[in-house]
This record gives structure tokens, sequence and C-alpha cells, in this order.
């Protein structure tokens, strides 16, 4: 709208009052369209403080939530969500407070000082537009000689006056609200999207650095998605054949006794009748019975505050185990300890025996612990009968075990391991052992998440060491293993190094950054060959610490060598006869099957020198022993063509042990067992022995192996090697 003459106030026609009557009529459309803005603006920061309030219950929910999950990716993932929410409350709330301060209030002041005091002013205006046409009409209605004459053009002059100051400040004021519409409205106005654009810039900011973690997230959720599609599909199959069997394979009568085969697992556990004294008669409750860690546990599974229904520890390096019939229930049997006889009742004759057998070996491999020497030394009534239970075997054992301790205690000393290799607190009890760093228990928990491809937790104080496994760990250890998993870490993430006060939270982002991701992991350039060939010759030179940074770097464990025979780098290690190098790639999830250019896999290499302690590792690992070569030979035939002696027996024993059991790696047989062990203690420093002073041909050999007399091997004259007469 045009702005206003102030000459036409002189004039006053018609048209300059059209004008002014315009422009009244726009500031009253104004006023009510200020009035409906400011209405709205104040609701809408109601309402979005009322949302906020809510967006910040909902964070704190995330947040709470997320202390309460014992998976560390769920419980990480809620807090960075609830977090991030937050920080967008944050912004939401300046974004309200800048709204009522910049564009609010000062509309309202606008409104209140500028808009409404020309109400007023119009008013004044128009009372003195209508004194001036009441004076005005009172002097011309005068006569000539009229004595009041000069008193009308008095009053009528003093009329106009004040009118033409009024009409003039009236105009002034019309001009002056339309000069402010279009700036200090507007400037409120633009005030405002500022506003809203830094708002929704802070939101999108704050919301954009969650992109790669969620992009992270969802591909970690659709791979667990998969898996537990899987599992339902598995649990489906289960369902289905639970569905399809029939009842006699539930009744406790129908169940096939087969006492040759008799199925023995140190850690069974199942559901036994217990038999209870009272003083009026004898009652009998069902419990949860378990063989762990040399003790039966029972659990009563509608367990009571009361001691008598907790659960209950027996130790078996003190227990024996009886069959017995003189009670008036079927298939009871006794374990008996110095305190009391616990009288136990399986469902049939097939249950019963097997827990008897479980209870025998599981109290027999307790005696036979690194702890068991302590609990006898405190029952003197027990060192004559632990003592005469353990053969010369055995014997052998225990003095290896004490050696192992001993070499143990030399790890401690490997450069960085007096500190957790993650969070730096003292005196770690935990090892990773294919990653070759000691960790503490806190952070070997987060380890254990990751699963046994990334990280193989195990405990140095409390397992039993194989000394090859030892020998991995003194050869790398946490200055080594962080040279390589934290070579190369960022330096705005060096602040978030977690420390032994870490929460579990902060503890497994950091794990997971480092082992699982390989963050921190200084990437080279070097095309996927060069890198398979350079931990290809780390294997060949006996070179851990490079092999390790290869692997960490991306190179297959399973590499191979076109200059070798296609050999991979395990079969170098084997070939080598490098026992610690080989233990290492086994840790490191080496296929021990894969075949070479003539068909050979490790197993062929490890009997063609006969290297019988590789042998036991890779069968131990799952080694096929019947996979053949390109000449139709398995391993035995070419431990057999060498006259491998230690080789063909080993091979021949588990052939045996596989016939008679259905789990060979895990078998408690005694003849294979002893075997073992015995080949486990033979002298090893020359690994290709050869039985020069046996004259018989070992390719018709045969292996007689009985459960209740052992025949051990002999390095020169081997009964096993000798044919039937």
């Amino acid at each position: 709208m045009t702005v206003l003459d102030i000459r036409g106030c002189l004039d006053d026609s018609p048209t300059f009052r059209k004008r002014i009557q315009a422009h009244e009529e726009s500031i009253q459309n104004f006023e009510q369209s200020l009035k409906t803005l400011i209405k709205l603006t104040r609701s809408q920061v109601e309402l979005s403080t009322a949302y906020s309030q809510q967006q910040k219950e909902l964070a704190e929910a995330y947040l709470s939530f997320a202390h309460a999950q014992d998976d560390p990716i769920v419980a990480q993932a809620l807090e960075k969500f609830g977090k991030s929410i937050v920080e967008v409350e944050k912004s939401r709330a300046m974004f309200n407070t800048h709204v009522t301060d910049t564009f609010i209030t000062p509309l309202n002041t606008f409104l209140k000082e500028t808009v409404l005091p020309v109400k007023d002013l119009k008013k004044k205006f128009e009372k003195s537009s209508d004194d001036v046409d009441s004076a005005l009409s009172k002097y011309m209605s005068k006569k000539i000689k009229d004595p009041t004459l000069q008193e009308s053009a008095k009053e009528l002059a003093d009329a106009r006056k004040v009118f033409y100051k009024t009409f003039v400040e009236y105009v002034s004021k019309l001009n002056d609200i339309e000069a402010k519409k279009k700036i200090d409205y507007m400037e409120n106005v633009l005030a405002y999207m500022y506003t809203e654009s830094a708002f929704h810039h802070q939101g999108y900011e704050i919301l954009k650095d969650l992109e790669p973690y969620m992009r992270d997230l969802t591909g970690l959720l659709h791979d667990t998605r998969e898996r537990y599609n899987e599992e339902v599909q598995e649990a489906t199959l289960y369902q289905k054949i639970l569905m399809d069997s029939t009842t006699d394979q539930y009744n406790p009568m129908q169940v096939a006794l087969d006492a040759e085969n008799l199925a023995v697992n140190v850690n069974k556990s199942g559901y036994l009748f217990e038999r209870k004294n009272g003083r009026v008669y004898q009652s009998w409750s069902r419990k949860y019975y378990s063989i762990s860690n040399g003790e039966l546990i029972s659990v009563s599974r509608n367990a009571k505050a009361k001691d008598e229904d907790g659960t209950q520890m027996c130790n078996l390096r003190v227990c024996s185990v009886k069959l017995t019939d003189g009670y008036d229930r079927r298939f009871c049997f006794e374990v008996i300890s110095p305190n009391k006889i616990l009288v136990l009742q399986a469902e049939n004759e097939q249950e019963m025996n097997e827990w008897a057998e479980s209870i025998r070996v599981a109290s027999q491999l307790a005696l036979n612990s690194n702890d068991s020497s302590k609990y006898i030394q405190q029952s003197p009534h027990l060192r004559k009968s632990a003592i005469e239970s353990c053969s010369s075997a055995q014997l052998t054992e225990q003095q290896d075990e004490e050696t192992n301790r001993k070499t143990l205690k030399k790890i401690r000393f490997v450069p960085g391991n007096d500190t957790c290799a993650d969070c730096k607190a003292n005196n770690p009890e935990w090892a990773c052992t294919n990653l070759g760093v000691i960790v503490c228990i806190e952070c070997s928990g987060i380890h254990r998440s990751l699963g046994v491809h990334v990280s193989k937790v195990r405990s140095v104080a409390l397992d039993k060491w194989e000394s090859e496994s030892i020998e991995v760990m003194l050869q790398l250890g946490n200055t080594i293993g962080n040279s390589i998993f934290e070579e190369d870490i960022p330096t705005h993430l060096k602040d978030f190094q977690i420390n032994p006060d870490s929460k579990s939270v902060e503890r497994g982002l950091w794990i997971i950054e480092k082992y699982a991701k390989k963050s921190f992991v200084k990437q080279i350039e070097m095309d996927k060959d060069s890198l398979d060939k350079k931990l290809w010759d780390a294997v060949s030179e006996n070179d851990l610490p490079s092999a390790l940074r290869c692997i960490a770097q991306g190179a297959n464990v399973d590499c191979r060598s076109a200059e070798a025979g296609l050999q991979t780098a395990l079969q170098k290690a084997v070939d080598n006869n490098n026992e610690t190098t080989v233990e290492f790639l086994l840790q490191s999830q080496s296929n021990v099957n894969e075949k070479d250019g003539k068909g050979w896999t490790a197993l062929h290499y490890a009997a063609a020198n006969n290297n019988v302690r590789l042998v036991l590792a890779l069968l131990k690992r799952h080694a096929q022993p019947d996979i053949t070569d390109d000449s139709n030979k398995t391993p035995l035939d070419l431990a057999v063509d060498c006259q491998s002696v230690q080789t063909v027996t080993a091979l021949r024993l588990f052939a045996f042990d596989k016939q008679h059991n259905s789990s060979p790696s895990s078998s408690l047989d005694f003849g294979f067992s002893e075997a073992i062990s015995s080949f486990k203690h033979t002298n090893m420093e020359r690994p290709n022995i050869t039985a020069s002073h046996s004259a018989v041909d070992l390719s018709h050999t045969k292996l007689m192996v009985s459960k209740s007399d052992a025949v051990l091997i002999d390095d020169q004259n081997s009964e096993l090697l000798h044919p039937e007469k």
C-alpha cells in the first residue's frame, strides 16, 4: 500500500479520506492476522514442549533399558539412540525459547504498543473532524451584523488547528504502521525461519552421525534374524520329530539295553528320584542332578527357602558308587561319601548304569585333577586310596601338568602380560589363545560374546594347557598383540580407550572395534595375493608375530604357495614339524582337510614325517584319516610305506576307537586313552623314527586292543605291529 501524503491533510479531499479508510482496513486485517499468528505460535510452542517432554521420557526409557541389558551390542545401541534423542530435544528446547524471545514477544509488543494505540488516535481524529464541521456550520449560519460573529470565527480557527494537528499525527501513524509491517514484522518472521532452520540442521547433524552405526546395526540384525530363522527351522524340525515319535519311545521300559556300548558322559545331567529318611517313613523326591567339575549337584525344580530343597553339592573325590537292589524300588544305586549315603533311583536299567559309570569316571578324573592333591592332603584317610588309583602313566601325566604350570608362570613375564591387553587391569587371568593376549575377567566376558571365530578364551590358572598352546602365548603376548590390534587408533578415539573402571558397554564397544572389526589394525597397500604370500612366508619361517599381523590385515589363513606345490600354510608348518606354528594356525580356524597339488592333507604330511604328536593334534581337530591323495593313499598308507611305527599305531588306534565310540575325540576307552597318553610322553626330539630293528611288514599288521588290557607301543619292537602268528 502506498504512503499517505501529509500535504493531503490540508485539502482533506474525499479521495484522500478514501485512501485513509483503505489504510485503516489494512491495519485492521493486519491486527487480526497478528493475533491469530501469535495464538498459533504460542500453541505450537506449548505442543512442542509437551512433545519434547515425551521424547525425553522415551530417551530415559531407552537408557534405563540399556543399563539392564546383558548383551553389550543391544545396550550400546539403546544408549546411543537415547543420548541422540536427548541431544535433539535440547535443540528443540532452544528452538522453543528462541521462538518465544524472537517472535512471540516482539510481535505481542508490536501489537500492544504500535497497532492498538492507533485506534485511540482514530477516535481523536474523528472527534476533531466533527468539531470542525460543527464550528464551520455555526460560523456560516451567522448574519453580517451578528455580534457573535467574531467569537464563532475564533472557535472555528481553534477547531481547525486541533483538527489539522490530529489529522497529521493520525496520517503519520498510519504511515508508520505500514512501514513497520514491511520492516519490523518481517524481521521477526525472518528470525523465526532462521531459528527453525537452525533447529532442523542441528537435529540432522546429530542423527547423521548415527547413520554409519545404524547401517552396521542393520546388517548385524539381518544376520541375527537369519540365525534366528535357522534356529526356528531346527526347532520346527525337532518339534516334528517329537510329534512323529511313538509313545513307546517315551516308555522307560522300552529303552534298549546295550551294556557293550554304554554311554559315558562325565558331564551327565538329568532327573533322578532321591530317597529321604524321615522319622516315621521314607519319602522320595524328584531332583535334577548334574556332574560338573568333580561335583554331583542336585537342584529341586520347585526350590523352596529350606536348605534341603535348595542346591546341594557332593564332592566326587571322596565318593564311590554302588548298584543295589536292597530297596523297595527298582533301578536304585548308592553314592557313598564319608558323611552319608545318597540313594538315587533312575527310570530304567540303562539310565542307572550310565549314571553309575559317569560318576565313577568323574570321580577318577577329579582325583587325578590339579586340585586333587590339595584335597587329599586335607583328607588323610583318602590319601592311600588315591595313590593306589594312580597308574604310572597318570603319575607321568601329573608330572607333565606340573611342568605346564611352571611354564604358564613364564607367560606372566612376557612383555605386557602383567596387565590386561584391553583395559590395563593388573593380574589378568584369562588368555585369548588365537590372539596371543592376556585379559582380565571383565574383558574376557566380552571376548566370549564375540564367538570363537574371533576370540578363544581360556583360563590361565584353571584350564589344562597343551605345551604347544603355551608356546604360542610365549611367542606373542600383549605387547605384540597391541602393536597389531592398536597400531592405528584414530586421534579422536584415543580418549575412548577403556580402563579398569570402564563400564561393560564401553568395554564391549572398544573390544568389538578392536578385534571383531579390526578398526585399529594398520592396513597396508598390498593386494590380496601379496598379503597371502607374506603370511605363507611368515609360517615358513615360524614367525608368529608376523603371521598374526597378516591374518589381522585380512590374509587367508589357508593361503597356498604355487612354488611349493599348492601347499597351504598349515601343511607347510606340519611339513616343517613346527608344532607351535601348527597350533597357532589351528587356533586361527585353519582347515585341516585342505588338499595340496598332489592331494595331500596336513595329516598326510604328519604321517609321512612320523610326527605322532602332530597326527594326534590334527585328529583332535577333526582331520579325516580316510582322505586319499592323487595316488589313492591315505595317511595310514603313507605311514606304513615309511615304516613309521608310532604313526601307524596312533592311526590304527584311532580307527579302532572310532568304530566303538560315537565321539572319538572325547572317548574314555581305556585302550585308546592310555595309548594316547603314552604318545604324549614319548620323546619327540626325533620325529622321523623308523623301526630299524623290526623286520615286520607294516602293511600286513592287525590292531589288537582290549578295554581291559591295553598293549602300549614299543618304538623298536612293538607287539602291536607284529602280525598274528
